[in-house]
């Protein structure tokens, strides 16, 4: 018998944590927060109750919390190498933006780099009566389903997917397998995305549209992903304009340049960054503005981080574009700027003049690869949703239900099932 237990990531997005209890080992699979003053965690798990910890990728929402399992323990903790690198990043900034709200410090974060272990894509690891493995699971460079195998039972977890191919990412692959259990994501279990190939098309038109005119593009991009697939888009349509990268994505890519194989194609990756022009400080910023054409910066949701200095730059000036390739969470400034016009410039809500328009350049899978995804599944898995809005979760396992005729769940936090 194994037990799932469901600590955070349900009927929501972000905080995601699972547990998964066999006879002998006790699997975390992730411990996410999610951001914002005070961070949300997940449920609480004990730290001495867990053999190991697995994470999908680097994302706060999937890693954030994990620092947490070693202020007094000593706990293996598994992810891809890229993984690795990318959350010794975010979680750094978290701590430095939030370490007032914090249960843990630098120090923990440096005790948890001490128990990594980097795993390479089907390697496989025995821990007591478990055995896993991490599958490209198409989302971020580094991100991975985990495939575990304890107790005769077969179990996937999905962490964040995508099965379209991007720029930066092969797609996910529907496993040959015949699991008892799959633990879904639901993000956009209700949206479907437009064609990649189309967007890209739209989206470098309206930038020439912009520059022709004699205007300037800001482009705010999470700083994991999301940035280097807008340069990687830039790239492929031969758009050799001055371009900016800002912020922590600079961090970013040097990860990726680092690690080659985090990427689709890393000699297309390093061309398409040759020529970018990274800020390496406030003076080289005001004056790079100045020169700039394009402007890669974080945070995608206009939270803070450098795009705030270039909104206040661009913002004001019909000429200009403010183009958004991120999900807007409601509330959030960028949200607001779709919904309103508005932006607070120099902390004063403030109408915004240049064009503002929205990319849906997602790394989920969206409505229709989900669906596609699930059905191609072999055998007869109970399937698990979770991470999405209330009715997403609710929509697809009822999906799950009708259309599969499988038992489809959207668990509560703290839900317990046994496999």
């Amino acid at each position: 018998m194994v037990k799932l237990t469901f600590h955070g990531g349900t009927h929501k997005v972000g905080g995601n944590a699972v547990t998964v209890k066999s006879k002998e080992a006790n699997l975390l699979l992730e411990y996410g927060v999610k951001p914002g003053n005070p961070p949300e965690f997940p449920g609480h798990v004990r730290a001495r109750d867990i053999d190991g910890i697995i994470v999908g990728h680097a994302h706060l929402d999937h890693s954030g919390g994990t620092p947490l399992f070693y202020l007094n323990e000593k706990k293996p903790i598994f992810h891809t190498r890229t993984t690795g690198d990318l959350m010794k990043i975010l979680i750094r900034d978290l701590i430095k933006l939030n370490s007032y709200y914090l249960p843990f410090e630098y120090l923990e974060l440096e005790k948890m780099q001490l128990q990594r272990k980097d795993l390479g894509y089907g390697q496989k690891v025995k821990l007591k009566d478990a055995e896993f493995q991490l599958l490209d699971a198409g989302h971020i460079p580094g991100s991975a389903m985990v495939d575990i195998t304890v107790n005769g039972k077969k179990i996937l977890y999905t962490s964040d997917f995508n099965t379209v191919n991007t720029r930066l990412t092969n797609a996910a692959k529907i496993p040959r397998k015949r699991y008892d259990a799959v633990i879904v994501e639901s993000t956009y279990a209700m949206h479907e995305h437009p064609d990649r190939k189309a967007l890209e098309t739209e989206f470098i038109k309206d930038i020439k549209s912009t520059l022709n005119q004699g205007g300037k593009v800001l482009v705010p991009a999470f700083a994991v992903g999301r940035s280097h697939e807008i340069l990687s888009v830039l790239h492929a349509h031969k758009l050799n304009e001055y371009t900016l990268l800002d912020g922590m994505a600079r961090a970013v890519n040097q990860v990726m340049l680092d690690i080659p194989e985090s990427v689709k194609t890393p000699k297309t990756y390093a061309k398409a960054v040759r020529n970018v022009h990274e800020i390496r400080g406030w003076r080289d910023r005001r004056q790079a503005v100045r020169k700039a054409k394009v402007i890669v910066a974080p945070s995608g949701m206009l939270q803070g981080g450098t795009v705030m200095f270039y909104m206040e730059k661009l913002g004001l000036d019909p000429m200009n574009s403010i183009f958004i390739v991120s999900f807007q969470v409601p509330g959030t400034n960028g949200a607001k700027l779709m919904e309103t016009g508005m932006f607070p410039i120099k902390d004063k809500p403030t109408k915004v003049n240049a064009k503002v328009k929205h990319f849906d350049f997602s790394s989920h899978s969206g409505k229709t690869p989900v669906q596609s995804f699930l059905r191609g599944l072999k055998g007869k898995p109970d399937i698990y949703v979770m991470h999405g809005e209330e009715e997403s979760c609710d929509f697809l396992a009822e999906w799950v239900r009708d259309e599969l005729d499988l038992n489809g769940v959207a668990p509560n936090r703290d839900d317990e099932f046994k496999i």
